[in-house]
């Protein structure tokens, strides 16, 4: 039962993964013809995407293959063809049974159409229920009692499109690395609006059934197949024909599908589910106890599933017509809330970050890295989705370093199922290392489309970087920087070919975080540009274009934030009061938790690049109080002195440690002695409540990237909301800095900036653009 515990929600990073409604895809895929020897159906049905094949048996093959769009979404366009598909089938006396495939490539149906329930929620909550789920119910329903239907799954099977497969009566899937079924709905701040919270637990049971709902990942076809929520894998080249033979097997009565309930003690545990209040009760309390705990209560679509499913198995409603009509009231409570609109908003800056608005990028086969550190080796793997890599570093021992935290990465990869050992091997051809003292090195790199540095931040290293390079890429090679601090146009003035030099800043570590930002220095070229945006989304990230300023984007709107947190941490009588406030607000970690993480020393460098150029906008901190901090030693977590003393948390060696250690309490994190005796002179403790610290907090940030938007730094609103959740991790529910301004309302927040402002200084006050707005009633987001 304590597995319960133990579900993952929501975190930051998993929105990056969601492909929903994806519009990524590749070229249709025509299924093969069979020669047909049954019956053909009578006036089949007319169909502008989607195809019907006559096979054998009396089987229809159903191809789904909707218009206008590179994957299969539950939108406009299924409701126009399908549904009468359906309709006419069932009515056909020929058609036996019905198989569904896709005509696209990689994907099943993706999902639902996020922006036809944006729309339905902007006329009413009875809209979302009668022209959302109800529709939905009606259809499922409907093939579920019908004829037999096979769902032919590769690729993505995800949200509406999983529900429209388990409203089938079989599920064969490939057994591709690329095939996932899962719903992914409470990543929007939503639940399965189609049968998804009924039909799934009673396929698979409650106990499968609860990770899957509460996390939104998705299962391989083995892993789904152990789960019973699919009945047959097979490899992708013999989907059509294994689903063919399993509807006619179907049609003719030779595969009788049996669902009997599960055996042993996971049987006997659903079954007191079910049975028993107090096990009942059980369950979904500590499941909700650890959704509380990880969400920080934020987000209300996990609460909304539990207390779902628990009135369902009470009133003994699940997979009944009471079961979806509480799926239909809840599913319209949820994509009426703040939170709902704010996780769409987010998948739809994501999307549209997904696309390079730049044209004529170059053509790039071969990257080359400088550097095979943390970041370095990072950024190298990254580029092996897409092209041949060299990795160089000055000696062989850092170059190993780097190539072993690259390999035991892709190793993770194939231990989790994620790639096949082959496809492992086949990758990790493709990265070359090599080292100052091997000659030949030039050779390589004479090869080079782009290179990008990841060396030292020091101007002088960069530019001995710059010039040795120009001498051996060829002449059309770009060289990005990745800096974090220093000026693009600075780091350019040595180089020959300046229209080639771009800054390309990665955040640690580069192969899980999501952002890329794109800086051009002003003689930059739109084609260089252009290459840097496709090559970060070939790599895998959301690439946000900056101007070339100190901090450039996310750091630039972070150095107000760092400088509150010096003027705070003062002011609370216990520094863990203010990383416990600013979780509260919705970010992943609070600042001191932040400075540890990232290194104190680093965050202190941001704060002092910034400050030249923000001026009163960075007047909050004692810088004396910031010197005397670094002098007494604290550096950060991984110098073991940071804000925080971290316990060691390893495991006791031996069995009566193990034992007794049971008995005692745990260390806990909490403030460092050396930190607090170098602050104590600087102390200026008060009372101050969790709500002040939250709005002096979110005010420095939100406010400096209004500035940032205001001065160009960034092209719009959306590249600012996304860069700020994926590079920092505002908080995701919000929508952005941008849109939470929206949400609040322009004016009422430059009310609220003006007070802070009245009583704390200048750094609070509001930028112009944001008066402007507040003055005409406009908002960033239509």
């Amino acid at each position: 039962l304590t597995r319960f515990s133990r579900l993952a929600v929501l975190q930051a990073a998993r929105f990056s993964g969601v492909r929903f409604a994806s519009s990524s895809g590749r070229a249709i895929v025509a299924s093969r013809r069979f020669a047909s020897t049954a019956a053909k159906p009578a006036d089949a049905p007319k169909a502008t995407g989607c195809k019907v094949k006559n096979a054998p048996g009396g089987v229809a093959v159903v191809v789904l293959d909707l218009p206008g769009s590179k994957v299969n979404t539950i939108g406009q366009s299924f409701y126009d063809e399908v549904p009468q598909i359906i309709d006419q089938l069932e009515k056909d006396p020929a058609v036996k049974a019905i198989v569904f495939i896709s005509g696209k490539e990689g994907d099943f149906i993706a999902g639902a159409d996020v922006n036809m329930i944006t729309e339905l929620a902007k006329k009413s909550r009875e809209a979302v229920k009668t022209e959302g789920c109800a529709l939905l119910h009606d259809l499922f329903n409907k093939m579920e009692k019908g004829k037999p239907k096979v769902a032919a799954i590769n690729g993505s099977c995800l949200g509406g499109g999983l529900e429209f497969a388990l409203a089938c009566h079989y599920r064969v899937a490939t057994d591709q690395p690329g095939t996932s079924l899962g719903l992914p709905e409470v990543m929007l701040g939503l639940l399965p609006g189609g049968g998804g919270t009924q039909r799934l637990p009673k396929l698979i049971g409650i106990q499968n059934a609860l990770p899957m709902l509460l996390s939104g990942g998705g299962k391989k076809a083995k892993q789904a197949k152990g789960l019973g929520l699919v009945d047959v894998t097979c490899p992708k080249e013999q989907l059509e024909a294994c689903a063919l033979k399993c509807a006619q097997d179907i049609a003719s009565g030779a595969l009788k599908i049996k669902r009997p309930p599960p055996k042993g003690i996971p049987g006997q545990i659903e079954k007191a589910i079910a049975e028993y209040s107090f096990v009942r009760n059980y369950i979904f309390d500590t499941t909700k106890a650890t959704v509380l705990k990880q969400s920080g209560g934020h987000y209300p679509a996990p609460l909304k599933i539990l207390e779902l499913l628990k009135n369902s198995l009470e009133t003994k409603a699940l997979a009944k017509p009471a079961g979806f009509a509480l799926e239909a009231d809840a599913f319209a409570d949820l994509a009426m809330t703040s939170v709902s609109d704010g996780l769409k908003a987010v998948f739809s800056g994501q999307t549209a970050l997904k696309k390079n608005p730049f044209k004529n990028p170059k053509p790039v086969k071969t990257v080359g890295v400088l550097g095979a550190g943390l970041m370095g080796a990072g950024i190298a793997e990254i580029s092996l989705k897409g092209y041949n890599v060299l990795l160089k570093d000055v000696n062989l021992k850092n170059l190993q370093r780097g190539e072993q935290q690259i390999e035991a990465n892709f190793r993770k990869k194939v231990s989790k199922k994620a790639i096949s050992e082959f496809d492992k091997n086949v990758t990790l051809s493709k990265l070359v290392g090599l080292t100052d003292d091997q000659p030949y090195w030039t050779k390589h790199f004479g090869q080079s489309d782009l290179v990008i540095e990841a060396v030292f931040e020091d101007l002088g290293l960069k530019h001995k970087v710059m010039e040795q390079m120009e001498k051996v890429v060829p002449a059309h090679c770009i060289i990005a920087t990745n800096t974090s601090s220093l000026s693009v146009a600075d780091i350019a003035k040595v180089s020959k070919r300046p229209e080639n030099v771009i800054g390309m800043h990665y955040f640690s570590p580069a192969d899980k975080m999501q952002l890329v930002e794109i800086i051009p220095h002003k003689g930059t070229s739109p084609e260089v540009i252009a290459t840097a945006v496709q090559v970060g989304l070939k790599q895998g990230k959301l690439p946000v274009v900056c101007k070339d300023v100190a901090g450039f984007y996310v750091n630039r709107c972070l150095a107000p934030y760092i400088d509150e947190s010096m003027v705070l941490v003062f002011e609370v009588e216990n520094m863990m009061d203010l990383d416990k406030a600013v979780k509260g607000f919705g970010f992943p970690v609070g600042p001191m938790v932040l400075a540890d993480e990232v290194g104190v020393d680093v965050a202190f460098h941001v704060h002092a690049n910034v400050r030249p150029e923000l001026k009163e906008r960075m007047s909050g901190a004692n810088i004396a109080a910031m010197d005397a901090i670094q002098a007494a030693g604290v550096k950060g977590k991984r110098f073991g002195c940071g804000f925080l003393s971290y316990p060691s948390g390893g495991k006791k060696a031996g069995l009566v440690d193990q034992v007794t250690g049971l008995f005692k309490s745990k260390p806990k994190v909490g403030p460092n002695p050396v930190a607090l005796a170098a602050m104590k002179p600087y102390m200026k403790p008060t009372k101050i409540s969790a709500e002040e610290i939250q709005t002096r907090m979110a005010a420095r940030f939100i406010n400096e990237a209004v500035f940032c938007l205001q001065d160009g730094i960034i092209r719009n609103a959306v590249d600012g909301d996304m860069a700020a959740i994926f590079g920092v991790g505002f908080p995701p529910f919000t929508g952005g800095p941008f849109r939470y301004i929206d949400r609040i309302g322009a004016q009422k927040y430059v009310d609220t900036l003006n007070q802070l402002a009245d009583r704390h200084g200048a750094r609070f006050k509001p930028a112009p653009l944001l008066v402007d707005m507040a003055k005409s009633g406009k908002k960033f987001h239509p």
